[in-house]
């Protein structure tokens, strides 16, 4: 059976769950696409899961491509009827997501697949209970009764001893310029709806500018090195604005008191 082209068969949550896998990420590989829809409704049936995005491709819901970087994975993004299709089952919000008909930015691709990562990383720990995509933030920024003080690349609502915390995930593979760090300092301090800010980076160089531009900030800011956030989970080291190095659960386990028990 094809889907028709903007159609989803609404009685099938599997169907559903992966599209707005696809459209919360942005761009995701095939492999990446697979582990989510293991995690959100223990999809074991591999044959099964590419027939489905199969259908998905060949329907016009999603757009498939293939890019050197990835050595062979395929990468998908949401198509307007993807998007549509979604809006029919009451998700509104990844309109901004939908890629046109050229190919995929290069410097996109990399920064989407990162925050993937980390947030397939939190789905195995157990620690994960909510994510809200960027695509969702955008749209929450636009009401001043729900707006948060910068767009993060997501923002992990974790379970951590006993506690829920609310920790914004910011992918930083680059070094942006020193005014506008500034300005994301200033917004930081003024959160008033996250608990803890997490910065996985990808070398040391990017780390340690960071911490410099984030010294003495009052907020409880981490910094942690990419591959050893992929490595070690929840047990790499990370370092807070003062410049001490301390696992990121203990971190996490720290704030969790002062921060959710008033």
């Amino acid at each position: 059976m094809r889907y028709r082209r903007g159609s989803l068969n609404v009685s099938n949550f599997r169907d559903e769950a992966i599209l707005r896998s696809v459209g919360d990420s942005r761009y995701v590989t095939h492999s990446q696409l697979y582990e989510f829809a293991e995690l959100e409704y223990g999809e074991f049936n591999r044959p099964v899961f590419n027939w489905r995005i199969r259908r998905m491709v060949e329907g016009g819901l999603v757009r498939k491509q293939s890019i050197p970087i990835l050595g062979g994975d395929a990468l998908y993004s949401i198509t307007r009827a993807g998007t549509q299709a979604l809006e029919r089952l009451g998700t509104y919000y990844l309109g901004a997501n939908v890629e046109g008909s050229g190919n995929a930015h290069e410097f996109q691709v990399p920064h989407a697949l990162a925050v993937n990562d980390i947030r397939l990383i939190l789905e195995r720990t157990g620690t994960l209970k909510r994510w809200i995509p960027e695509s969702l933030i955008r749209v929450l920024n636009l009401s001043p009764c729900h707006a948060y003080a910068k767009v993060y690349d997501g923002i992990a609502t974790l379970e951590v001893a006993g506690q829920l915390l609310s920790v914004a995930v910011e992918f930083e593979r680059t070094l942006k310029a020193a005014p506008k760090y500034e300005k994301i300092r200033q917004a930081i301090e003024s959160e008033k709806q996250i608990t803890a800010f997490l910065y996985l980076v990808p070398t040391n160089e990017v780390l340690f500018s960071l911490l410099h531009t984030f010294w003495r900030t009052e907020q409880s800011v981490l910094f942690g090195i990419f591959s050893d956030f992929k490595k070690e989970r929840l047990g790499a080291r990370v370092y807070q604005a003062n410049y001490t190095s301390i696992p990121l659960l203990q971190a996490l386990t720290n704030v969790a008191p002062a921060k959710t028990g008033t």
